[in-house]
């Protein structure tokens, strides 16, 4: 997690505008070689800070996504993006081509539309101009329950979007991340399997940013653009999702698991809520989400009995 001084300077910093070192440091009361610190530090955790001689620091605030090579440079984060401004088949359909014909690890693609965009279980994706849509193509070569990837991309994203923009989000299990009761962003991860090694994994997300909402979601989800009363940097938000990712996806790589479940607790929406879940074959419980186990499972305690949910549809009662 970031300090509470990094916390501060990157509050002064998410306007966009340069603010000088010296301004920052005697606003903090701290030396200016500890902002260099400090600003080292924002770049490190995955905020793509500008430093100008003359003129101070900046995030620079892009909505253009092809410009996200300029901002991938500046938070050092090593990724192959290949942007589409308009798809006629999902990110996630787009990416499996790719990883058939050897895409390497980290390839992402990004749409600017989707006009067959898919959720999870098949289901449509409305995915308009000015939303955030990718996939990430990920090459394990390491064994441990992956599926807690899907966790780890909805907590880079709910951080990516608390940075960013200054909203407090939260992730809802398995796959959605909230602001307030409202969706703006859910995740898809599928992947391929030969004998028992894993050829690819496909982390998709879709993003509620300055994109229109069909008036039968405009309950339950809403677009930051919305929450937020100004235009969403789509391509600085992109960044430093990809930052976070890589971050947790290392620690996935040497079975850390435990720092990736503890921040998804740390962020969620559902521990403490009294849940319905539905599962894939169609089972429903009712009862207190209580934890997430070692595998990232949901714990629903249910009539005195503990149940521990592989996958489902969750919704929040109270």
């Amino acid at each position: 997690m970031l300090g509470r001084r990094a916390l501060s300077v990157l509050a002064r910093l998410r306007t966009g505008s340069y603010v000088s070192g010296e301004s920052l440091a005697t606003e903090l009361g701290i030396s200016r070689a500890y902002i260099h610190k400090v600003i080292d530090s924002l770049r490190s955790w995955g905020i793509p800070v500008e430093a100008r001689p003359g003129l101070g620091y900046r995030i620079p605030m892009l909505d253009e996504l092809q410009k996200i090579r300029d901002l991938l440079t500046l938070n050092r984060v090593e990724a192959n993006v290949t942007y589409f401004e308009s798809c006629d088949r999902s990110s996630q359909d787009i990416a499996r081509e790719l990883a058939h014909s050897d895409a390497t690890n980290w390839t992402t693609v990004v749409c600017g539309e989707m006009r067959s965009g898919r959720g999870r279980l098949g289901r449509r994706w409305f995915a308009p101009p000015g939303g955030l849509w990718f996939t990430v193509v990920v090459r394990p070569d390491f064994s441990g329950p992956l599926h807690v990837l899907s966790l780890a991309a909805g907590v880079s994203v709910a951080e990516a979007v608390t940075a960013v923009l200054g909203l407090e989000a939260r992730v809802k299990w398995p796959n959605d991340v909230l602001v307030g009761d409202r969706k703006v962003s859910g995740i898809l991860v599928e992947g391929e399997a030969e004998a028992d090694k894993i050829k690819f994994l496909l982390v998709g997300v879709g993003i509620n940013a300055n994109n229109e909402i069909p008036e039968e979601l405009r309950s339950t989800a809403a677009t930051l653009h919305q929450l937020t009363g100004r235009p969403v940097p789509r391509a600085t938000l992109l960044a430093v999702i990809l930052a976070r990712l890589r971050s947790y996806y290392n620690y996935l790589s040497v079975g850390e698991v435990g720092k990736i479940t503890a921040q998804w607790l740390e962020l969620s929406a559902t521990i403490g809520r009294t849940v319905r879940v539905v599962t894939v074959d169609g089972k429903e419980i009712v009862g207190e989400a209580i934890s997430l186990d070692k595998l990232g499972r949901l714990v629903v305690l249910s009539s005195g009995l503990k149940h521990h949910i592989d996958a489902g549809d969750v919704y929040h009662l109270r």
